[in-house]
Formats: structure tokens, sequence, C-alpha cells
């Protein structure tokens, strides 16, 4: 994988998150309770990232929470760049690279979609 697109992937994430934890520091008056309210905005994202729990185990109804987290653009880019060219590799029989991608629907939307 390339190295600089990786870098690229995490200084986007991490300017997303700051973004995030800056908005949530502005809204609350004290700091520790703004360190407190930190988790309610981070374990969420987690959740629906796909890390843990595959997108299709969550309620159908809370699915769409996964669009507002920054983190599930962010492991869809780093997958596709790190498994892109496993997935299309015909040698590999049966491709698991392939079928990452497709669990973690990679191929959702195109992959410029994701920045």
């Amino acid at each position: 994988m390339n190295f600089i697109y990786f870098f690229a992937i995490v200084y986007v994430l991490a300017m997303a998150a700051t973004a995030v934890a800056v908005l949530l520091g502005c809204s609350v008056g004290d700091p520790k309770m703004g360190q407190e309210f930190l988790p309610i905005l981070f374990i969420p994202q987690l959740l629906f990232a796909g890390f843990f729990v595959p997108p299709e185990f969550i309620p159908s109804w809370l699915r769409w929470a996964q669009y507002l987290c920054s983190l599930t653009y962010a492991v869809r880019l780093a997958l596709d760049a790190e498994f892109r060219e496993c997935a299309e590799d015909e040698e590999f029989n049966p491709n698991h690279c392939g079928t990452l991608l497709v669990a973690s629907n990679v191929d959702q939307i195109p992959i410029y979609g994701y920045w």
C-alpha cells in the first residue's frame, strides 16, 4: 500500500475527529464535562464503522448512523487501499480479499465518494 495514501487517510480521519472534539469542547462550559462526553461521541463510531459488529447485525432503523461517523469512511478507504489489488487478482482461490471487501461494504459507493 502506498504510504502517502495511507498517511492521507489517517490525517483526514484525525482532522475529522479533532473537529468533532472541538465542537464538543465549545458546546460545554466545563472541560471535565467535555471529557466525560467524549465517549458518547467516539464509542458509537467503533460500533458503526464495522470493527466489532458487521453492519448487517445493526438494526435496520439504526443503520443510517454509520454514515455520520468519519471512522466508517476511513476504514473503508484503508481496506480498499490494502486489499483491492489482492481482490482483483484471480490467482487466489478462494478469494478472501474480495470477500472481506464485500463484507465491509467497501464497494457500496465509488471509492472517491469516501473522500
